[in-house]
């Protein structure tokens, strides 16, 4: 198997976020015509106890898996890399089968005690099998991420996410007329159908890479002397990837309770308290936290280039992928802060029809440059191997964000942008914990030099802006707001160009180097 570059393997993945975003967002309009808000509401509830089940069994398993793959693979022990796999799927599917006979078990109790809707019954028995499957899948992704090949997960998560809406659509169609309660059920098969499908597409690339590759294939099978300590090195990997991934949800669940109460401490009624807790996490932050999708592709792709190249203890390599990632990071970031904070008012009417969300969007516009900068360090720290820490200054990051949320939300004139800053605060801490331990850790040293052109490019693109959107405004929002967002990110590109920060050789052969 050839290994992809890392700037490839960023944009691939990146490519199938996008399209896996647009189609979980576009889907939800026909499927709520058809099934209306108590057919959403009975799926929903079902939905997120899966999710939860996902990341405490396999949320860090293909990071762990990629790290160790990657590992053998850069000592040129490839038999190695593939037992790693195979103990690998072992376990997932010994660990996926644990957790979908627990949820079926469980199903009666959780509909009627937790959830509170005898009729959430039928949801959660339909996405039970889908918890054995997409533990398989993760196995998969990792071992194809291990081995530096980025492709076979962003063409899974596309076919999964394809087959998912299409299900979901067919049978809230046809199971509409027997029920909301079995169209919500079939809706949430959706998830068994879909990973079906992204597992089909996996095995069948692995037997294809199989079949092409002439490795040795000595040491492919399941060794019993290496197999307790390749797991135990594959759980200590992939528990505090779990962990940090459940740090974020609860936060949430925190701020469900904290916000809206403090509101109401501050003056708010119950009302305004859940508007305005409305803006910031249902509004605010579902724009702030687009370019996740990139930062998130970024770090992925960075772990097992990082990981192969500690393994040879190649400090220069090691140092030229981080600062590499933390450059495009930026490059892609600031300016989506930039352009939220001055945009923001424009950009909640366009979207939500709320242009008190604005002020609330502007506040939290900065998360969008720092929670990508904590992501790519994050990723960074997992592929050198501290795969702790990311998770202690995640929670460190978080302990920042609640006692923003309590104390900044009373006082007065701040409210639900005292909540706002917080979230950003905390993302920056983060991100500088992050760095400090890569610093201490690698040979890693961040030039401030090399962000004099990005400043200066994200500087003309903001004048421009409001004069931009001035002129155009007579136009309409829909218009002013498209035009003004495309000429913006013009003027940005235009000046990383003159400057020299980036190079039309560079776009060129971007996905060859």
């Amino acid at each position: 198997m050839k290994p992809e570059s890392f700037l490839r393997g960023a944009f691939v993945l990146t490519a199938a976020g996008i399209v896996v975003k647009l189609l979980g967002a576009v889907y939800r309009i026909p499927f709520t015509r058809l099934v209306g808000s108590e057919g959403i509401g009975l799926y929903q509830m079902a939905y997120p106890i899966y999710t939860t089940l996902l990341a405490i069994s396999t949320a860090g398993i293909p990071v762990a898996v990629s790290l160790l793959v990657a590992e053998k693979v850069s000592l040129g022990d490839r038999g190695g890399a593939r037992q790693i796999f195979y103990i690998s799927l072992v376990f997932l599917f010994l660990l996926g089968s644990l957790m979908a006979v627990g949820l079926y078990g469980a199903a009666p109790y959780l509909a009627q005690r937790v959830l509170g809707d005898a009729r959430a019954y039928y949801s959660l028995v339909a996405v039970t099998p889908a918890v054995l499957v997409i533990s398989v899948v993760s196995a998969f992704r990792g071992y194809f991420q291990g081995w530096q090949l980025m492709f076979p997960t962003a063409i899974s998560e596309v076919v999964e996410q394809v087959i998912r809406v299409g299900t979901v659509l067919l049978a809230a169609w046809v199971l509409a007329p027997r029920g909301v309660e079995y169209a919500a059920a079939g809706a949430a098969f959706g998830t068994f159908t879909g990973g079906c499908g992204g597992l089909l597409i996996l095995v069948f690339m692995f037997l294809w890479i199989e079949r092409k590759s002439k490795t040795d294939r000595t040491r492919s099978g399941l060794l019993c002397s290496q197999t307790i300590p390749l797991l135990k090195r594959l759980i200590a990997y992939a528990f505090p990837i779990s962990a940090g991934a459940l740090v974020l949800p609860l936060v949430q669940v925190i701020d469900t309770v904290i916000i809206p109460n403090r509101l109401q401490v501050a003056g708010f009624t119950i009302h305004e308290a859940t508007s305005l807790f409305g803006q910031l996490a249902g509004m605010a932050g579902t724009v702030v936290y687009l370019p996740a999708i990139f930062t998130i592709s970024i770090a992925m792709a960075l772990v097992p280039h990082l990981a192969a190249a500690n393994s040879r203890s190649n400090r220069a390599e090691v140092n030229r992928r981080i600062s590499a990632a933390l450059r495009i990071t930026v490059l892609l970031c600031l300016p989506a802060a930039a352009g939220l904070m001055f945009l923001a008012t424009p950009i909640m009417e366009l979207l939500f029809n709320d242009t008190a969300a604005g002020v609330v969007a502007a506040w939290l516009s900065p998360a969008a440059l720092f929670a990508g900068l904590q992501q790519t360090t994050a990723g960074a720290l997992q592929g050198i191997g501290n795969t702790w820490l990311p998770v202690v200054t995640l929670m460190a990051g978080c302990l920042v964000k609640i006692i923003c949320n309590y104390h900044l939300t009373v006082l007065p004139g701040l409210g639900v942008k005292g909540a706002a800053f917080g979230s950003a605060l905390g993302f920056f801490l983060v991100f500088l914990l992050n760095l400090f331990f890569l610093t201490r850790f690698t040979d890693y040293r961040p030039q401030l030099s090399r962000l004099l052109r990005p400043l200066l490019a994200v500087t003309m693109m903001v004048m421009v802006i409001p004069a931009t959107y001035s002129i155009l405004c007579p136009l309409g929002n829909l218009m002013a707001t498209g035009l003004t967002i495309i000429c913006g990110a013009a003027v940005y590109f235009a000046v990383l160009l003159l400057t020299g920060e980036i190079r039309i050789y560079d776009l060129r052969h971007i996905l060859r180097r």
